[in-house]
């Protein structure tokens, strides 16, 4: 099965989507850490989608 990992950043509450991910039989890894970003099958970076440019 495949991972997918959650970007935890500190700024938002993981609760709710690591519910919304178990409940469809996601395997999930939640980090902040940049090495096992970049190994990463697959991100999700929660939040409302409003980030500065640059």
């Amino acid at each position: 099965m495949r991972v997918t990992t959650v970007v935890d950043y500190g700024i938002v509450n993981l609760r709710n989507i690591l519910r919304g991910l178990k409940h469809v039989g996601a395997k999930v890894e939640v980090t902040h850490d940049p090495e096992r970003l970049l190994k990463a099958e697959r991100v999700i970076l929660p939040g409302v989608g409003a980030f500065a440019a640059g």
